[in-house]
Protein backbone atom coordinates (compact mmCIF):
# COMPACT_ATOMS: atom_id res chain seq x y z
CA UNK A 1 0.00 0.00 0.00
CA UNK A 2 1.06 3.64 -0.56
CA UNK A 3 2.67 5.65 1.85
CA UNK A 4 0.61 9.26 1.84
CA UNK A 5 3.57 11.04 3.04
CA UNK A 6 5.70 9.75 0.44
CA UNK A 7 3.75 10.82 -1.97
CA UNK A 8 2.69 14.12 -0.82
CA UNK A 9 6.72 14.46 -0.74
CA UNK A 10 6.78 13.45 -4.77
CA UNK A 11 3.66 15.67 -5.82
CA UNK A 12 5.84 18.71 -3.76
CA UNK A 13 8.73 17.56 -5.29
CA UNK A 14 7.43 17.57 -8.76
CA UNK A 15 5.87 21.03 -8.55
CA UNK A 16 8.95 22.21 -6.76
CA UNK A 17 11.39 20.68 -9.50
CA UNK A 18 14.43 20.27 -7.29
CA UNK A 19 14.88 18.25 -4.15
CA UNK A 20 16.76 21.37 -2.88
CA UNK A 21 13.22 23.66 -2.98
CA UNK A 22 11.05 20.50 -2.21
CA UNK A 23 12.85 20.70 0.70
CA UNK A 24 12.28 24.15 1.18
CA UNK A 25 8.90 23.98 1.16
CA UNK A 26 8.50 20.77 3.71
CA UNK A 27 11.25 22.26 6.05
CA UNK A 28 13.58 19.50 5.78
CA UNK A 29 16.43 18.56 4.54
CA UNK A 30 17.03 17.24 1.07
CA UNK A 31 18.65 14.57 2.19
CA UNK A 32 14.94 13.77 3.81
CA UNK A 33 13.09 14.45 0.65
CA UNK A 34 15.60 12.20 -1.29
CA UNK A 35 14.81 9.38 1.47
CA UNK A 36 11.45 9.46 1.21
CA UNK A 37 11.46 9.86 -2.93
CA UNK A 38 13.67 6.66 -2.93
CA UNK A 39 11.55 4.26 -0.56
CA UNK A 40 8.60 5.70 -3.06
CA UNK A 41 10.01 4.21 -6.20
CA UNK A 42 10.93 0.87 -3.96
CA UNK A 43 7.31 0.85 -2.96
CA UNK A 44 5.89 1.17 -6.76
CA UNK A 45 9.07 -0.92 -8.32
CA UNK A 46 9.65 2.23 -10.88
CA UNK A 47 11.36 5.20 -11.75
CA UNK A 48 9.71 8.22 -10.91
CA UNK A 49 11.87 10.92 -11.69
CA UNK A 50 14.90 11.71 -14.50
CA UNK A 51 18.01 13.61 -12.71
CA UNK A 52 18.77 16.08 -15.08
CA UNK A 53 20.92 19.24 -15.66
CA UNK A 54 18.40 21.40 -15.93
CA UNK A 55 16.86 19.42 -12.81
CA UNK A 56 14.12 16.87 -12.22
CA UNK A 57 12.09 15.74 -14.70
CA UNK A 58 8.83 13.12 -14.46
CA UNK A 59 8.88 10.07 -16.43
CA UNK A 60 5.94 8.70 -17.40
CA UNK A 61 5.41 6.86 -14.06
CA UNK A 62 6.03 9.32 -12.79
CA UNK A 63 3.99 11.65 -14.31
CA UNK A 64 0.71 9.14 -13.88
CA UNK A 65 1.42 8.69 -10.63
CA UNK A 66 1.34 12.11 -9.86
CA UNK A 67 -1.87 12.62 -11.37
CA UNK A 68 -3.94 10.03 -9.79
CA UNK A 69 -2.09 10.87 -6.54
CA UNK A 70 -3.23 14.35 -6.35
CA UNK A 71 -6.75 12.72 -6.37
CA UNK A 72 -5.64 10.42 -3.91
CA UNK A 73 -4.73 12.54 -1.48
CA UNK A 74 -7.76 15.25 -1.92
CA UNK A 75 -9.71 11.85 -1.31
CA UNK A 76 -7.84 10.70 1.47
CA UNK A 77 -8.39 14.34 3.06
CA UNK A 78 -12.22 15.02 2.11
CA UNK A 79 -12.17 11.55 3.74
CA UNK A 80 -10.75 12.31 6.91
CA UNK A 81 -13.34 15.71 6.79
CA UNK A 82 -16.35 13.36 6.82
CA UNK A 83 -15.14 10.94 9.92
CA UNK A 84 -15.34 14.35 11.82
CA UNK A 85 -18.22 15.58 10.67
CA UNK A 86 -19.72 12.15 11.48
CA UNK A 87 -17.89 11.85 15.05
CA UNK A 88 -19.23 15.57 15.93
CA UNK A 89 -22.75 14.93 14.86
CA UNK A 90 -22.93 15.93 11.14
CA UNK A 91 -25.24 12.44 10.60
CA UNK A 92 -28.02 15.00 11.01
CA UNK A 93 -26.46 17.48 8.20
CA UNK A 94 -27.51 17.23 4.46
CA UNK A 95 -24.66 18.68 2.05
CA UNK A 96 -27.19 19.98 -0.98
CA UNK A 97 -25.38 21.22 -4.56
CA UNK A 98 -26.27 24.90 -6.24
CA UNK A 99 -25.25 26.53 -8.35
CA UNK A 100 -26.37 29.92 -10.87
CA UNK A 101 -28.71 26.93 -12.63
CA UNK A 102 -29.26 24.92 -9.98
CA UNK A 103 -31.47 26.62 -7.82
CA UNK A 104 -31.09 24.43 -3.96
CA UNK A 105 -34.90 26.49 -3.50
CA UNK A 106 -36.81 22.74 -3.85
CA UNK A 107 -34.52 20.81 -0.85
CA UNK A 108 -35.20 24.12 1.07
CA UNK A 109 -38.63 24.50 0.92
CA UNK A 110 -39.28 20.44 1.60
CA UNK A 111 -36.94 21.19 4.61
CA UNK A 112 -38.77 23.72 6.02
CA UNK A 113 -41.68 21.45 5.51
CA UNK A 114 -40.66 19.13 7.63
CA UNK A 115 -38.78 20.97 10.06
CA UNK A 116 -41.63 19.82 13.06
CA UNK A 117 -40.79 15.91 12.40
CA UNK A 118 -36.51 16.40 12.48
CA UNK A 119 -35.68 19.57 13.97
CA UNK A 120 -32.10 18.21 14.57
CA UNK A 121 -31.43 18.55 10.36
CA UNK A 122 -29.59 21.00 9.03
CA UNK A 123 -28.94 21.93 5.82
CA UNK A 124 -25.31 23.05 4.25
CA UNK A 125 -25.65 24.95 0.64
CA UNK A 126 -22.16 23.40 -1.14
CA UNK A 127 -21.77 25.71 -4.80
CA UNK A 128 -20.66 24.42 -7.70
CA UNK A 129 -19.80 25.50 -10.77
CA UNK A 130 -21.89 24.66 -14.07
CA UNK A 131 -18.90 23.36 -15.74
CA UNK A 132 -18.52 20.40 -17.72
CA UNK A 133 -15.65 18.25 -15.69
CA UNK A 134 -17.10 19.99 -12.51
CA UNK A 135 -20.85 19.06 -13.00
CA UNK A 136 -19.21 15.49 -14.16
CA UNK A 137 -17.39 15.72 -10.36
CA UNK A 138 -19.87 16.82 -8.72
CA UNK A 139 -22.24 13.30 -9.56
CA UNK A 140 -19.48 11.39 -9.53
CA UNK A 141 -18.85 12.51 -5.79
CA UNK A 142 -22.72 12.53 -5.13
CA UNK A 143 -23.21 10.66 -1.43
CA UNK A 144 -19.72 11.43 -0.97
CA UNK A 145 -18.99 15.16 -1.54
CA UNK A 146 -22.84 15.83 -2.03
CA UNK A 147 -25.50 14.02 -0.72
CA UNK A 148 -28.45 15.49 -3.21
CA UNK A 149 -29.01 18.75 -5.46
CA UNK A 150 -32.71 19.64 -7.50
CA UNK A 151 -32.40 18.40 -11.01
CA UNK A 152 -34.32 16.42 -13.62
CA UNK A 153 -35.80 13.43 -12.28
CA UNK A 154 -36.11 10.46 -15.92
CA UNK A 155 -34.59 7.43 -16.30
CA UNK A 156 -32.79 9.30 -19.80
CA UNK A 157 -31.27 11.61 -17.05
CA UNK A 158 -30.54 8.85 -14.61
CA UNK A 159 -28.21 6.98 -16.92
CA UNK A 160 -26.86 10.00 -18.90
CA UNK A 161 -25.50 11.13 -14.49
CA UNK A 162 -25.34 7.64 -13.29
CA UNK A 163 -27.59 8.36 -10.42
CA UNK A 164 -31.29 8.48 -9.14
CA UNK A 165 -33.94 10.67 -7.92
CA UNK A 166 -37.15 11.66 -6.30
CA UNK A 167 -39.40 13.30 -8.70
CA UNK A 168 -41.59 16.25 -6.65
CA UNK A 169 -42.92 18.28 -9.37
CA UNK A 170 -43.62 18.54 -13.28
CA UNK A 171 -42.49 21.49 -14.79
CA UNK A 172 -43.87 22.50 -18.51
CA UNK A 173 -41.70 23.17 -20.96
CA UNK A 174 -41.79 25.98 -23.22
CA UNK A 175 -38.80 28.44 -24.87
CA UNK A 176 -36.47 30.86 -23.74
CA UNK A 177 -36.51 34.83 -25.37
CA UNK A 178 -34.43 37.58 -25.41
CA UNK A 179 -36.56 40.43 -24.15
CA UNK A 180 -35.93 41.85 -26.87
CA UNK A 181 -37.12 39.65 -29.50
CA UNK A 182 -40.56 39.80 -31.21
CA UNK A 183 -42.29 37.00 -28.99
CA UNK A 184 -41.12 38.65 -25.72
CA UNK A 185 -44.48 40.38 -25.15
CA UNK A 186 -46.34 36.85 -25.80
CA UNK A 187 -47.53 34.71 -22.88
CA UNK A 188 -47.40 31.55 -25.19
CA UNK A 189 -47.33 30.31 -28.82
CA UNK A 190 -48.12 27.51 -31.43
CA UNK A 191 -46.03 24.92 -32.24
CA UNK A 192 -46.69 26.15 -36.20
CA UNK A 193 -44.89 29.64 -34.61
CA UNK A 194 -41.13 28.26 -34.29
CA UNK A 195 -41.55 27.53 -38.40
CA UNK A 196 -38.15 29.24 -40.12
CA UNK A 197 -36.90 29.32 -36.65
CA UNK A 198 -33.67 28.69 -35.11
CA UNK A 199 -33.77 26.67 -31.77
CA UNK A 200 -31.61 25.97 -29.13
CA UNK A 201 -31.76 22.59 -27.89
CA UNK A 202 -30.45 20.33 -25.46
CA UNK A 203 -28.32 17.23 -27.31
CA UNK A 204 -30.09 13.47 -27.04
CA UNK A 205 -29.77 11.35 -24.57
CA UNK A 206 -29.74 13.31 -21.90
CA UNK A 207 -33.20 14.39 -21.37
CA UNK A 208 -36.16 12.44 -23.15
CA UNK A 209 -38.71 15.29 -23.16
CA UNK A 210 -36.02 17.13 -24.71
CA UNK A 211 -35.41 13.74 -26.96
CA UNK A 212 -39.11 14.15 -27.51
CA UNK A 213 -39.42 17.44 -28.79
CA UNK A 214 -36.45 17.21 -31.36
CA UNK A 215 -38.24 14.34 -33.35
CA UNK A 216 -41.72 16.62 -32.65
CA UNK A 217 -39.86 19.32 -34.64
CA UNK A 218 -38.26 16.89 -36.76
CA UNK A 219 -41.76 15.68 -38.09
CA UNK A 220 -44.15 18.68 -37.15
CA UNK A 221 -42.51 21.87 -37.49
CA UNK A 222 -41.53 22.44 -41.74
CA UNK A 223 -38.45 24.80 -41.42
CA UNK A 224 -36.49 24.75 -37.86
CA UNK A 225 -32.90 24.92 -37.50
CA UNK A 226 -31.77 23.09 -34.26
CA UNK A 227 -28.31 24.25 -32.71
CA UNK A 228 -27.54 21.44 -30.21
CA UNK A 229 -25.28 21.80 -27.05
CA UNK A 230 -24.35 19.16 -24.19
CA UNK A 231 -24.53 21.03 -21.52
CA UNK A 232 -27.10 23.83 -19.79
CA UNK A 233 -24.53 26.95 -18.29
CA UNK A 234 -24.88 30.74 -18.56
CA UNK A 235 -23.05 30.26 -22.11
CA UNK A 236 -26.24 28.97 -23.34
CA UNK A 237 -28.54 31.69 -21.69
CA UNK A 238 -26.29 34.36 -23.10
CA UNK A 239 -26.29 32.78 -26.82
CA UNK A 240 -30.04 32.65 -26.83
CA UNK A 241 -29.91 36.30 -25.41
CA UNK A 242 -27.40 37.67 -28.08
CA UNK A 243 -28.59 35.83 -30.89
CA UNK A 244 -32.43 35.86 -31.38
CA UNK A 245 -32.50 31.90 -30.97
CA UNK A 246 -35.06 30.00 -29.10
CA UNK A 247 -34.01 28.24 -25.97
CA UNK A 248 -35.92 24.90 -25.89
CA UNK A 249 -36.69 24.88 -21.87
CA UNK A 250 -38.03 23.73 -18.56
CA UNK A 251 -39.84 27.06 -17.06
CA UNK A 252 -37.63 26.97 -14.03
CA UNK A 253 -34.32 27.53 -16.07
CA UNK A 254 -35.11 31.18 -17.30
CA UNK A 255 -34.96 32.51 -14.02
CA UNK A 256 -31.11 31.84 -13.98
CA UNK A 257 -30.78 34.95 -16.27
CA UNK A 258 -32.46 38.33 -15.56
CA UNK A 259 -32.35 39.18 -20.07
CA UNK A 260 -34.66 36.19 -20.60
CA UNK A 261 -38.64 35.22 -20.20
CA UNK A 262 -40.10 32.16 -20.56
CA UNK A 263 -43.60 31.49 -23.43
CA UNK A 264 -45.58 28.33 -22.91
CA UNK A 265 -45.62 26.85 -26.18
CA UNK A 266 -49.02 25.01 -26.80
CA UNK A 267 -47.67 21.00 -26.71
CA UNK A 268 -47.97 18.47 -24.11
CA UNK A 269 -44.12 18.06 -23.04
CA UNK A 270 -43.07 18.30 -19.49
CA UNK A 271 -40.22 17.67 -17.66
CA UNK A 272 -40.01 15.39 -13.94
CA UNK A 273 -38.15 17.66 -11.17
CA UNK A 274 -37.22 16.66 -7.87
CA UNK A 275 -34.87 15.34 -6.04
CA UNK A 276 -31.08 13.60 -7.30
CA UNK A 277 -29.18 12.12 -5.10
CA UNK A 278 -26.96 8.61 -5.06
CA UNK A 279 -28.07 5.39 -6.71
CA UNK A 280 -27.37 4.21 -2.64
CA UNK A 281 -28.48 7.05 -0.87
CA UNK A 282 -27.40 7.22 2.98
CA UNK A 283 -29.93 6.67 5.72
CA UNK A 284 -29.96 10.55 6.52
CA UNK A 285 -31.11 10.91 2.96
CA UNK A 286 -33.62 7.96 2.72
CA UNK A 287 -35.01 9.80 6.12
CA UNK A 288 -35.63 13.29 4.29
CA UNK A 289 -36.96 11.23 1.84
CA UNK A 290 -39.21 9.75 3.62
CA UNK A 291 -40.88 12.51 5.41
CA UNK A 292 -41.38 14.64 2.18
CA UNK A 293 -42.95 11.92 0.31
CA UNK A 294 -44.97 11.02 2.99
CA UNK A 295 -47.62 13.43 3.58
Amino acid sequence: MLNLRHLETMIITAEAGSFRRAAERMYVTPSAVIKQIDALEAETGTLLFERTSRGLKLTAAGHSLYTDGKLLLEYAEKSLERARSSASGEENVLRVGTSPVTSADLITDQWARIYDRWPQLKIQIIPFRNEPSEISRVFAGLGTDIDMLTGICDRTHFAYRGCSGTALQEKKVGISVSRRHPFAHRADIGPQELDGSEVMLMSPGKIRAMDDIRSYLQEEVKDVKIHSFDHLNMDVFNDCEKKGWLLIAAENWTKAHPMLCFLDVAWPFTIPYGILHSSFPSEKVRRFLSLITSE
